[in-house]
């Protein structure tokens, strides 16, 4: 098997992944084309992306209190593997159907392994519960009994846990998909920058600490199944934000801004997003980093991309070309004596418009 390189000439903007510069790839719904690595790293700072899915779907509560739900687990398992194979995930731990012990000592567990650099997520999906009287909100776990409170998780409880992986890591996010899950949050939805797209944005961003949290709803019930897809509403468009991102580096605040946007048109539920207070928020950014590029008419089968990414003045538009390098491996048994070495350059041949 012989391997050629073709070098598609640049006719527009060039964008340089090894340098963590970034720039937004032009909307396209071609072939996905897995870029040769299969882990992110802080952008600018070179930490670990780790993340802790919890999905609680049977409960074991005899008094009835709890019913099952149909799509946490499945909730938890495709955002387990979208975060491991599209952005670059590397220590992911998912829980299914966890008692309260299960959840804390996983906490415990991770801040443990957390390092100064690192990006930790926390996601939850199950029931949520909220004190009328009290006004404290609870993760429910599955061997909670009955309407007995000391059996849930409370929230301050999840907050102390946060606080603790938050001093040991640069940026921390919660997602968490229960009913009153909006009284884990402090302080409003932070606005999102004018100048998000650029890499001096991203390099500050990345630098200061972020303690934030994406929740499925504020102070109401949410739903669980949304039209038979097998994930909540919030967590069907949440994953839908993830896999139809064209952005090489995914700020939280843009994320949560649209998972808001087309839960609320679609649901009588409104997500909400913020940071947590008093856990050292500097207004920084949990930046996602995918590892995956669309080009149309390329067969999968027959390439190895790699994405080389030069920073630019402009923001690209939809006419927008990206320089892609492209390791062809030509299968064939017999090799032509008059085949060039795989070093030898070929011509440079128009890109394709995404």
């Amino acid at each position: 098997m012989k391997m050629y390189q073709l070098t598609w000439g640049l006719l527009g903007l060039l964008v340089f992944v090894a340098s963590g510069m970034q720039a937004g790839y032009a909307q396209s719904r071609g072939i996905a084309l897995e870029v040769q690595t299969s882990e992110a790293r802080t952008p600018y700072k070179g930490g670990y992306y780790r993340a802790l899915i919890i999905g609680n779907s049977i409960y074991k509560d005899e008094a009835g209190q709890w019913p099952s739900l149909k799509t946490a687990v499945s909730d938890a398992r495709a955002l387990s593997n979208l975060l491991t194979k599209q952005y670059g995930f590397s220590d992911v731990e998912t829980l299914e159907n966890a008692t309260r012990r299960d959840v804390l000592k996983a906490l415990d567990d991770l801040a443990k392994r957390a390092l100064p650099d690192d990006n930790i997520l926390v996601y939850y999906a199950g029931h949520g519960f909220l004190d009328d009287e009290s006004q404290r909100g609870y993760w429910v776990p599955v061997d909670a009994e009955g309407t007995d409170s000391t059996t849930y998780l409370r929230n301050s409880t999840i907050r102390d846990e946060l606080n603790l992986i938050a001093t040991r890591s640069k940026h921390t996010l919660l997602i968490s998909d229960s009913c009153f899950s909006g009284t884990l949050l402090r302080q409003g939805t932070r606005g999102i920058s004018q100048v998000s797209d650029s890499e001096k944005y991203f390099k500050k961003v990345s630098n200061k600490k972020s303690v934030q949290i994406m929740t499925a709803g504020g102070v109401e019930f949410v739903d669980d199944n949304y039209q038979s897809s097998g994930h909540s509403p919030f967590t069907y468009f949440l994953l839908n934000e993830l896999k139809n991102n064209d952005l090489k580096m995914l700020t939280v605040s843009e994320l949560s801004n649209n998972v808001i946007k087309t839960v609320a048109n679609n649901v009588e539920q409104v997500p909400e997003a913020g940071v947590l207070q008093g856990a050292g928020d500097e207004l920084g950014e949990f930046i996602f980093i995918k590892l995956n590029v669309m080009v149309d008419g390329v067969d999968p089968e027959n390439v190895e991309v790699q994405v080389n990414v030069l920073p630019a003045k402009n923001k690209m538009t939809t006419n927008s070309k990206v320089d892609v390098l492209i390791n062809k491996q030509l299968k064939q048994e017999d090799k032509p004596s008059h085949q060039p070495d795989r070093n030898h350059a070929k011509p440079h041949l128009p890109i394709p418009t995404l």
